[in-house]
């Protein structure tokens, strides 16, 4: 556990800088196109790619090819576990030249099926985008390959770094985009997706790995991780269709609705990235092995301080992107031209997703432990039951609410996405020590609230500073009010941070 924690604060520090400069990357697509036609088109092309292709490719190599992968090199020996590795990426870019050509062939219908309220100007750019990235299909695949190989490795660092030269490179094609046309917005893409599988190719062949051209359907291996994957990319495809309907109505409001709803998505994925998936990445091999070893019992006890330590770190956020969303957004995003009413439209989507952001820490967290397990199944359903309820709450939301509704849908659905998941995994491994977690929730809540009491209390009172300034310092604040709150109320997942962070003070790894 000691081990998976240090990995964590590693990825979690890569991820702070990554995260960081994929913020710039939204600023300046912000900045030059604000929330107008263009940016929906080409937010729409990204979305379209990662969808319908990306989203599902990496769901499957991060699930089932790192453990299969394992068990060869430990079974069977490395070059075996480099020939399966090498059979993958083989049938990956035979499969991702089947994509591009179908794509080409239809990506009207494609764009439509994505985007049916997008005609004229809009519907043109989209097209034209999303025939622009579909080349990098293959390209994010074998990154995901390199990517599953380094962390087998513990190079969480590198890992954890690789969306720098992505979003550096989208920065640039957005600033050249504004002088040489909007198709640089593609071609930059493009560029992007291979510089990232390029910053990861250097480290991994360092790590011993070695490209073999081998091309086997019949490979026992690959059979194997084909069954593994198929309730899981039927999950993945379940959760891109929750993408697609959020999406799709989106397209049929006002123009700017998109880019608000993406921007407001964007941030709340901020914080699952930044901090939920820099803990479920190394707690995943953790699960797996104590699943391996039948020890449940410390399984549950891991999962408990797992989930009460995103809660203690989610729920403050939660709070605070709620009460302070309109400044948020301004700050980040009012400038060029992102104007007000882009500013008033997004603020109310962050306060919507803010809702529901534990709930999807929470899932993540109890996903991946279904999958240590070996039970794929469960997610499986649950994710097919989350698109139901996201398609109802956003039929019955989107009239009254527009581009609200769809992100408050969201968060309904995932707060009864992981109630499903909880109780499921209950019936089957026993007591989960949901007392530990309702304690914390309820204790980290009331700090939460406090803290946002005070947070707004100090922004008001520091009117005449500027914006930015008085943001920070409200924040500050607010954080020292909430960490004097969890000690006061004894939070048990802060107990185990300060006693880690004591071991480091004193030199104990």
């Amino acid at each position: 556990m000691a081990r998976a924690v240090k990995s964590a604060f590693i990825l979690f520090a890569a991820t702070i800088l990554s995260k960081s400069l994929g913020f710039v990357r939204d600023l300046a697509i912000a900045y030059v196109y604000g929330a107008n036609a263009v940016s929906d088109s080409y937010l729409m092309a990204l979305n379209i790619i990662s969808i319908a292709f990306m989203g599902l490719f990496c769901v499957a190599i991060q699930s089932s090819f790192m453990p299969i992968y394992t068990s060869i090199d430990k079974n069977e020996g490395k070059a075996k576990a480099l020939d399966f590795a090498g059979n993958v990426i083989n049938i990956i870019m035979l499969a991702s030249v089947v994509v591009i050509v179908l794509g080409w062939i239809f990506t009207e219908p494609l764009v439509k099926l994505f985007a049916m309220g997008y005609t004229g100007e809009r519907l043109r750019l989209t097209i034209e985008m999303t025939r622009i990235v579909l080349f990098a299909v293959g390209i994010v695949s074998v990154t995901y390959i390199l990517k599953a190989y380094l962390e087998i490795h513990n190079f969480f660092l590198i890992t954890g770094l690789m969306a720098l030269p992505y979003n550096l490179a989208i920065v640039i094609s957005v600033l050249l985009s504004s002088k040489f046309g909007v198709g640089m917005l593609g071609y930059g893409t493009l560029f992007a997706f291979f510089a990232q599988m390029l910053f990861l190719a250097p480290f991994a062949m360092k790590k011993g790995f070695k490209y073999r051209p081998k091309l086997n359907i019949n490979d026992k291996n690959l059979r194997h991780m084909a069954f593994a994957i198929a309730p899981i990319l039927i999950g993945a495809s379940a959760n891109q269709v929750n993408s697609l309907v959020d999406k799709n109505l989106a397209s049929t409001l006002n123009v700017g609705a998109m880019s608000a709803l993406n921007y407001g998505f964007k941030l709340n994925v901020f914080v699952t990235g930044l901090f939920v998936a820099s803990i479920t990445s190394v707690m995943y091999p953790l699960f797996s092995k104590l699943g391996a070893n039948k020890n449940i019992t410390k399984l549950k006890e891991c999962l408990s301080t797992t989930i009460n330590t995103v809660t203690l770190v989610t729920v403050p956020i939660s709070f605070g992107a709620f009460v302070l969303a309109n400044p948020i957004i301004r700050v980040l995003f009012e400038r060029g031209k992102f104007n007000a009413s882009a500013t008033r439209m997004t603020a109310e989507v962050l306060m919507c997703y803010a809702l529901g952001m534990l709930a999807s820490g929470i899932r993540d967290v109890v996903v991946i432990v279904y999958y240590s397990l070996q039970d794929t199944k469960t997610p499986m359903k649950n994710s097919i039951l989350c698109v139901a309820f996201n398609i109802g709450f956003n039929l019955l939301l989107i009239n009254h609410l527009k581009a609200p509704g769809l992100a408050l849908a969201s968060s309904i659905s995932a707060i009864l996405a992981v109630l499903f998941l909880m109780y499921n995994l209950r019936k089957k491994i026993g007591q989960l020590g949901a007392k530990s977690m309702v304690i914390t929730i309820f204790k980290t809540s009331i700090a939460a609230a406090l803290m946002s009491a005070v947070v707004l209390f100090v922004f008001n009172r520091l009117g005449y500073m500027p914006e930015a300034a008085s943001l920070g310092i409200s924040v500050l604040a607010g954080a020292v009010v909430y960490a004097c709150a969890v000690f006061l109320l004894k939070v048990d997942s802060l107990d185990y941070f300060l006693n880690i962070v004591r071991s480091k003070l004193r030199g104990n790894n």
